[in-house]
């Protein structure tokens, strides 16, 4: 209960602008958000959606503000896709929901507040990490979980950036652009070590194409399937 005699004002003053200035925040993280990846995961959700049947059902692990979604909202529509999106960012999740209002996305997408490994739904015929693999602590529980969740035939797409030398530098960078942006952009990931996480997961790979490279970086789409 707030005070209502001496300093009450001041405790309510305090409580308002502590909520305008978290809804400040929020709203400057997910443009942040959107500003610095958006034109990049709109093209990988194209080229994703692109492998995709008609009317194939689409877990999106990590949707953050489902703008890449809504960038490529006349293919889903057209395809008669049908999505769940799930991330563990609450902020993320209200622009998603308002994002998928503003482009009458809501008859084939839906977003939930929950993250991967407590997802009990599907099946699904495809199953998409769209640069959000890299983000996991337990990578290879989560594509052992995600396979579980397949229709058979089903696939699991991974779209983001591979470097393919060591790279010093960017191990240090990526840490520090989560300080100075407050995202998180994941751990440095190296094309072996992808390799061998799907192979400790029971998973062959089926594809790996390059999109774009940023010298000794790579933006990839990759394929995998459970193997037999």
């Amino acid at each position: 209960m707030l005070g209502l005699g001496r300093g009450g004002k001041g405790d309510i003053y305090r409580l308002t602008t502590g909520a305008e200035s978290t809804g400040n925040q929020a709203m400057f993280r997910s443009w942040v958000y959107d500003s610095l990846i958006l034109r990049l995961t709109a093209r990988w959700y194209a080229e994703v959606l692109k492998r995709l049947p008609a009317g194939a059902v689409l877990l999106d692990v990590g949707i953050g503000t489902a703008g890449a979604l809504a960038a490529n909202a006349e293919t889903v529509r057209c395809k008669g896709v049908r999505i769940t999106g799930i991330d563990i960012d609450a902020d993320y999740i209200v622009r998603a929901r308002r994002r998928l209002e503003e482009t009458a996305l809501g008859a084939h997408a839906e977003v939930r507040l929950e993250s991967v490994y407590d997802h009990r739904a599907g099946p699904y015929d495809a199953v998409y990490f769209s640069a959000s693999f890299m983000l996991l602590p337990e990578p290879e529980r989560a594509l052992r979980h995600c396979t579980a969740l397949l229709s058979p035939g089903g696939r699991i797409f991974f779209t983001q950036t591979i470097q393919q030398r060591p790279s010093r530098g960017m191990e240090w960078f990526k840490p520090m652009l989560k300080r100075l942006t407050s995202i998180d952009f994941g751990r440095v990931t190296y094309e072996d070590a992808f390799k061998a996480q799907l192979d400790a997961a029971g998973l062959s790979l089926e594809e790996l194409t390059v999109l774009s490279r940023h010298g000794n970086r790579a933006s990839c789409l990759a394929v995998a399937r459970p193997r037999s």
